[in-house]
């Protein structure tokens, strides 16, 4: 525009000369030429000279304005383009400028931060526009500030420094929500006045890394128990117990105990490592539920008479499951094994099933302690043990509920636990029922509805 302004001064300055020349021809040719005949001619000339100026001017001008509605549209359809990305966005994004006022944010800072929702991806200015052409507004629209979004000293030092020294940033921050969300933000200068910043939630991450941390800290502490103790017996051996029976023995004794809880702590990390990574091939066909039940108890019989527990199942006769017949073994095993780990004495493990549409329920229950509300999410992770002095007093690798996950998801069930403090504990999982001919025929049994 500033282009097209000094284009038409010259065209009007070149006009005026083009005047002044006419006029000088004129007087020098025509001296004597009349008053009216010399106005007639010069209102001519005049006329045909700001047609040519305005024709330049207008064309000129045109072509300006076809340049600006077409950067225009170029602007618009960025625009569009730019709110769609930020619209289907999962992490929240703030643009922030010198003043500390939100200039631009989208949908997911919105529903994070507790912004309107209405303004999502609407500048400050084209609010303002809205606003300003609808006739029934009667205030103007909010202009939000950094502080509205959070009030992390953190977050506002960050941006205050990016906007300052127009220079990157990143940190790691927290929002002490109902959630506790972490988020990594990273900040960076946009255009001389802006900054923008970008939140990325890694709260399942950290959670993950948690997991982790715990998982090889219990780990260690499994595997240090066993072998301290055998480390001490094979000291105590050394030391002279060999020459005599009865300490030999129980040292001996103890050394084996020990290596057997070695031994299957080992090859359950090993066995949930190959069902996690997928390398465990399910051989799926009919197979009799109320059977496999009873050959578990029979596995657990003298578990059972040991701790005085009692077995109940309630499972019809010929109820038929599309499962791995081993795997499903090592499913009850664990299950029905946990609720004879952490039963009361005299207590009952009862086994049962509900009928839902294509799919068995299966569900185990004990008369135990049960288990408290805050460790009811984490039960199925490895070795994790929510009363650790209760743990400490039963025999086991911690990985059994966790193998009992991945193999009810491997075949394509849900597991689920409900537990009520001195009431007991519920663990139900969901398998599809068998109700092909193939799969009848494989396991050689008459499939019957529950």
């Amino acid at each position: 525009m500033n282009n097209l302004g000094k284009r038409v001064w010259l065209v009007t300055l070149a006009a005026l000369g083009i005047f002044v020349l006419y006029e000088g021809i004129k007087t020098a040719l025509f001296p004597h030429i009349s008053v009216i005949t010399s106005h007639v001619i010069t209102v001519i000339v005049v006329a045909i000279i700001t047609f040519f100026v305005s024709r330049y001017a207008l064309s000129r001008y045109s072509e300006a304005l076809s340049e600006i509605k077409h950067q225009s549209a170029i602007t618009e359809e960025t625009n569009k383009l730019l709110a769609g990305v930020l619209a289907t966005m999962r992490e929240a994004v703030l643009i922030v400028d010198s003043e500390m006022r939100l200039a631009l944010y989208n949908e997911a800072a919105a529903r994070i931060f507790k912004l309107a929702a209405a303004d999502a991806g609407k500048s400050n200015a084209t609010r303002k526009l809205a606003a300003e052409r609808e006739s029934t507004a009667s205030e103007e629209p909010r202009a939000y500030r950094l502080t509205d979004a959070t009030r992390d000293p953190a977050v506002n030092r960050a941006f205050a420094r990016v906007l300052e020294e127009r220079i990157s940033e990143e940190i790691q921050v927290e929002m002490a929500d109902r959630e506790h969300r972490a988020f990594q933000l990273n900040i960076a200068p946009l255009g001389p006045e802006l900054a923008v910043g970008v939140f990325f939630d890694i709260t399942q991450l950290e959670r993950l890394e948690r997991i982790r941390r715990e998982f090889f800290a219990n780990l260690s502490h499994e595997l240090r128990t066993p072998l301290a103790a055998m480390l001490a017996s094979s000291e105590t051996l050394l030391a002279g117990a060999m020459d005599e029976p009865d300490a030999r023995k129980r040292f001996i004794d103890s050394l084996h105990k020990n290596a057997v809880r070695m031994t299957s702590l080992i090859s359950d990390i090993t066995d949930l490592s190959a069902i996690e990574s997928g390398q465990v091939e399910l051989t799926l066909r009919a197979v009799d539920l109320h059977r496999i039940v009873d050959d578990v108890f029979l596995l657990l019989d003298s578990r059972k008479a040991s701790a005085g527990i009692s077995f109940l199942s309630v499972i019809p006769t010929g109820l038929v499951v599309h499962a791995d017949q081993k795997r499903l073994e090592q499913i009850l095993y664990n299950l029905i094994d946990n609720a004879v780990k952490f039963n009361r004495p005299g207590g009952t493990v009862t086994v049962s099933t509900e009928k839902e549409e294509d799919n068995i329920s299966i569900i185990v229950e004990d008369t135990g302690a049960g288990i408290s509300a805050a460790d009811l999410p984490r039960v199925f992770e490895r070795l994790y043990r929510g009363d650790k002095s209760r743990s400490r007093k039963t025999q086991g690798s911690g990985l059994g509920l966790a193998i009992v996950k991945h193999l009810v998801y491997a075949h394509g069930g849900e597991v689920s636990i409900t537990s009520e403090l001195g009431a007991g504990t519920r663990f139900e999982f969901r398998l599809p029922a068998a109700i092909s001919k193939e799969a009848k025929t494989d396991a050689g049994i008459e499939l019957i509805a529950v």
